[in-house]
């Protein structure tokens, strides 16, 4: 099968001749099912009036620790070329599960906004959505506003549970499909309009006895990196999403709390005792003002003591006596520069006392980096020269390799936030797909279980 790259969740337009920038502002509302004889055409022959592809990608684990199913379709651009100056082109996309269970979706793209110098390029609509495993139909619609011409398929879609799955109950109460919005950066990475949780039972099941987890992000980048927003937003791709899934940690009983670090400024950015209620688009305005390349005189005057300050905090935040208790650390790798060179804080041993240092690799693609639309609706637009790989497509849960020659744990820096965490007895786990994390929740529990 054919399959083309695109990003997942965002728009990026490769052919700046193909729409005018100035013009792509999105259409009033998404489609109606309601203004077109969606029910009618299901009901016969398939038909192709429209030149097209309809690909279902094969479903993938993302960093979410959901499944994601991607039906893209792709038009040449010579339908493009044909159809321009007037009306739009409109997708409908329905899933259908064994019980009868509709979900529906639906984008357009105004086709008075696209301009000449198409012909040699393609339009792809690509519409994401978690699924739960289990069989369905999946009936795509297309359709020019114009004319009503239309083309129209429908597919049968097979969803394999995970193959010995370490968490198999993780999905006990979530839809069978939930269809993703297309949403800019941070929103992406947090996808607040998501709003079921993982099942994720750990410890005990009264909120007295349960053992109290914390999760404390890190949302500075490396100091050693060259692209400083870059790295924010690479790191950020696969954090958040993971501070999502862990906020559901014990939820029903005892949910964690959870702190979000911003080591340049040396202050919290935010802080909630119930991470499984966590207000995500509040987080998203803050990440959205932490631009790392804007630093005002007062922070670069504290920042050589970043080291320091997320030392003082991990201990004030780990280092009291008392019950079981459990500090989970998310961040990428992170490398201080000139630093005070002061002797760090010490913890007592404490058989109560659990740190867990979760470092994701720069390269686990776990997350979208977010965009601009063209269309309207649930799907993905984009408008680029054609572009074909075999094989899954680069997205959402998809892991780029570690170059040959680099180990699990090895980094072309050092990671000081493991130096720091290490001497205080903390755990050291290296998650790198979303495989690896699936694994990594699962020991978590089992440990926090048993402590």
């Amino acid at each position: 099968m054919r399959t083309k790259t695109v990003a997942t969740f965002a728009f990026f337009l490769a052919a700046a001749g193909s729409l005018c920038a100035a013009e792509t502002t999105a259409l009033a509302r998404p489609p109606r099912f309601s203004d077109y004889p969606f029910e009618q055409w299901a009901a016969a022959p398939e038909r192709s009036a429209i030149k097209w592809e309809v690909h279902l990608l094969p479903p993938e684990l993302s960093v979410h620790q959901r499944l994601l199913e991607r039906v893209q379709t792709v038009v040449p651009g010579s339908e493009l070329e044909k159809r321009r100056g007037r009306g739009e082109l409109v997708l409908l996309v329905r899933f259908e599960d064994s019980d009868g269970r509709h979900w529906r979706a639906g984008s357009r793209l105004n086709l008075a906004k696209v301009q000449e110098g198409v012909k040699s390029e393609e339009l792809t609509f690509t519409l994401s959505a978690f699924v739960r495993p289990g069989e369905y139909k999946v009936l795509v619609a297309l359709i020019d506003s114009k004319t009503m011409e239309h083309s129209f398929t429908r597919r049968t879609l097979h969803v394999a549970a995970l193959k010995n799955d370490p968490l198999p109950d993780a999905w006990a109460g979530l839809p069978p499909v939930e269809v993703l919005p297309v949403v800019d950066t941070p929103d992406a990475w947090s996808l607040p309009e998501v709003k079921g949780l993982l099942r994720l039972p750990a410890g005990s099941k009264t909120a007295n006895t349960a053992p109290q987890i914390e999760l404390l992000v890190n949302m500075t980048p490396s100091e050693r990196s060259p692209n400083s927003a870059g790295s924010l937003r690479r790191n950020m791709s696969v954090v958040i999403p993971a501070l999502k899934v862990l906020s559901a940690l014990n939820a029903e009983n005892r949910p964690p709390s959870a702190a979000v670090l911003d080591l340049t400024r040396e202050r919290i950015g935010l802080e909630t005792r119930n991470a499984s209620a966590l207000d995500w688009s509040a987080l998203g305005k803050l990440l959205t003002a932490s631009n790392p390349s804007v630093i005002d005189a007062k922070s670069l005057a504290v920042q050589s003591s970043m080291r320091d300050y997320f030392a003082r905090e991990v201990v004030r935040r780990a280092g009291d006596s008392g019950p079981s208790r459990w500090l989970i650390v998310l961040s990428g790798p992170l490398t201080f520069s000139r630093q005070d060179e002061t002797p760090l804080p010490q913890l007592a041993p404490d058989p109560n006392r659990h740190i867990v240092y979760l470092r994701f690799l720069s390269a686990f693609r776990g997350g979208p980096m977010g965009g601009q639309s063209t269309g309207e609706g649930a799907a993905d637009v984009e408008i680029a020269p054609p572009q074909r790989v075999h094989g899954p497509t680069p997205g959402l849960g998809t892991v780029i390799p570690m170059p040959p020659g680099r180990g699990r744990g090895d980094m072309l820096f050092p990671d000081d936030i493991e130096h720091v965490l290490r001497p205080m007895g903390a755990q050291i786990i290296v998650v790198g797909t979303p495989e690896v994390f699936r694994k990594t929740i699962a020991g978590l529990i089992a440990e926090i279980a048993a402590n």
